[in-house]
Parts: structure tokens; sequence; C-alpha cells
């Protein structure tokens, strides 16, 4: 890597820019952190200080007034669309955390502008670098599994169980998919990272948790409450077919969130268990019994353990995580295995064809989606 540096701001002074962003950017050597901002001010006060970052603002307009080279996008969904394109509109490259946007239409703007103004974008989808989906994805790519034709994939967690989880639980700031969003978001680019192939049909079914029991999504009371559970079906164009599930509003014990990824072939199968307690990765080949995998970089699954982060996602911190292969990216503009908006945009289509399946209760194509905005 060259002795280059780069200017990065930051759009968004929340607990996941502290989490995730600010941290990973500091180590960079290349980095100098010029900029944050937050909307009531205090918050993006606090971290400046915390983070020796020299300005701070109310106000991302006047933030990417600056001379800067990119930016790292860390708001509610709502915003995401006009910080990303009055960004690339000023050559600044963007780093945007999922989702994309708050809707297709939305999203195909943000890539289209993207790459009309040659910026090096990337949506922040962490779990590409979960050292066992790495691994899994080998492991299918060599054929251990012979022909994969069917998964169960779950991404869920409780810490909606007390309520909408602030603006992510809202249909005005986090979107009308809620934890499908949030949750499901990651979920869908990871199965399509394994796979290779794109969710190609959909059949769902959405739920709200009011006053203890699940209501069909579209029947709330709470207009602006976004779901909190999410069922579909899926078809890839190999005929693969999966089962997908997304809660935050699912007991969890002391995992706090749990990502299980099962992918059954006439060979065998294998599944990965993913959460504060650690990671584990297991492998049954047919009419034989579960036998735990090695990954190599991972914390063992232990549920005597006391949940944390690093057990989680032990790639935080390192050259694994997306920000920083960003990074490296606008600073020799060589091509990377990594998400991108048109990614983010693939998986918004996604989400999108399973609310409208949920809305008209029948299978949807994700293509009948694109005819809808077409005709629009």
């Amino acid at each position: 890597m060259s002795n280059q540096k780069i200017k990065i701001a930051v759009a968004g002074s929340g607990s996941f820019a502290d989490l995730w962003y600010l941290p990973i950017l500091k180590r960079h050597p290349c980095v100098i952190l010029e900029a944050i901002c937050s909307q009531n001010g205090t918050n993006a006060e606090r971290l400046a200080a915390k983070y020796s970052i020299p300005s701070s603002y109310r106000s991302y307009q006047e933030m990417l007034e600056e001379d800067i080279d990119g930016v790292c996008i860390v708001t509610p969904n709502s915003s995401h669309h006009d910080i990303a394109l009055l960004a690339a509109q000023k050559h600044i490259h963007v780093m945007c955390e999922k989702p994309l946007a708050m809707d297709t239409r939305e999203a195909k703007e943000m890539w289209d502008t993207a790459e009309r103004n040659a910026i090096i974008h990337g949506v922040n989808f962490t779990y590409r670098e979960n050292p066992a989906v790495v691994r899994l994805k080998e492991l299918i790519e060599s054929g251990l599994l012979g022909n994969v034709y069917e998964g169960k994939f779950e991404y869920s967690g409780d810490y909606g169980l007390s309520g909408p989880p602030g603006w992510r639980g809202t249909h005005s700031s986090g979107g009308r998919g809620g934890v499908l969003a949030d949750l499901g978001s990651h979920l869908i680019d990871a199965v399509h990272y394994i796979l290779g192939e794109k969710i190609e049909r959909v059949s769902a079914s959405l739920s709200c948790l009011e006053n203890g029991r699940m209501k069909r999504f579209r029947e709330s009371v709470d207009k602006d409450c976004a779901a909190d559970s999410a069922f579909f079906h899926a078809s890839f164009p190999s005929g693969v077919q999966g089962s997908f599930y997304t809660s935050w509003v699912s007991t969890q014990g002391n995992r706090n969130q749990t990502i299980d990824l099962t992918f059954k072939g006439d060979k065998g199968a294998l599944q990965l268990l993913s959460s504060e307690l650690g990671i584990r990765l297991r492998y049954a080949p047919l009419k034989c019994p579960w036998q735990d995998l090695k990954v190599e970089n991972s914390v063992p699954w232990d549920d005597a353990a006391q949940p944390s982060e690093e057990r989680f996602r032990p790639w935080r911190l390192t050259d694994k995580n997306e920000i920083w292969k960003w990074v490296d990216a606008i600073l020799d503009k060589k091509e990377r295995d990594r998400p991108t908006f048109r990614d983010g945009y693939v998986v918004q289509r996604v989400i999108d064809s399973v609310l409208l399946s949920n809305q008209l209760r029948k299978e949807v194509a994700v293509k009948e989606l694109e005819n809808r905005e077409e005709s629009q």
C-alpha cells in the first residue's frame, strides 16, 4: 500500500459508528479522520473528542463542503440516498451502512449516480468476511455437498422485544421492512454471496408484535410501525429452494443475536452458527453423524462463554473489515471482492419483492418489481 493519505468524514454519530466505523478508520495507516456530523451536534462533538477528529458539524451538507476524499454514511436509512447523491456529485467516495436505501428506486439512483461520477462505493454487508462464511463458501464450491438443492437461513435477535428498536422500527426512518432491512439485508446478501446466484422468486409473510401477539404486518394498528418478523420462501435460478427467517423479537437466551445458515445437497449438509457465544461450522456427510470443522481466525462456539462482540465478529478490527477494503480500493483503484452499491441494489430488490408478496399474499418474481417500476 502506498504512503498516500486520504481524508475521510463520517456522517452519523450513533453507537454503530463508534463500534464499527471509527475504530477501523482510526487504525488504517493511510486514513486521516477529518470530520464527523450528527443531527444534534452533541454526539458528533463527543466522538470528535474521543477519536481526535478536528471538525464536527450538525449538517452533512456543510461537512461535505470540506476538502475530503471519502465519506462513511452511518445514519438512519431515510437519509442514505440524499447524503450519497450529494457526495457522489462532489466526486467524494462513499461507504454506506446497510440497507443501501429505503426502496429499490432510491437504491438504483444511488448506484447509477455513483457509477456516473466514477467514485469508489461500498455497502457494509459485514458477514461476507465471517471466517466461517468464507470457509463454507469454499466447501460448497469444492463440491463437498454435491448438488445443493435447499437451505434454511436465519438471522434473529431479541432487541425488539421491549418495543420498536428506535428509528429502525419506524416506517418513516427505517423503512417498511423493519427487521427485513436491518438483519434481513445481511442474510440475503450472505446467501447470495455463498451460492453465487440471486433470489428469483419469493413468497412472504411479515408480522408485527402488538400487545404480546403477532399480527399480520399490513393489519398493524400503528401505521409507522415497521415489520418485526419476516418469513419468506425463495427460489433461485438453479432450482435451489430456501427458507428465510429474520426477527428482532426472537428470544435468544444469552446469545443476543444468532445467525444460522444450513445448506443441504445430495452428498451432505453444512451448518454455520454464529452469535456472541462464538462461531461454529458443522458438516454431515450423507447418512453420517455431524462433525465440527475447524475455522481459522474465529472464536469457537461456547455455551458457557460470556457473550461478546469479539466472539461474534472477530474480524471487526482487521483488514478484513469492509471499510478497510473500501479505503484500500480508493488508494490503489484495484478491483476487490467486496460489496458495492450494485449489491445493495440487488438486495433492495429482494426486500421490496418480499414486501410486495406480503401485500398481495402471493408469490412474486423479483423481475415483476422491475416491470412495475418501468410502468410508473
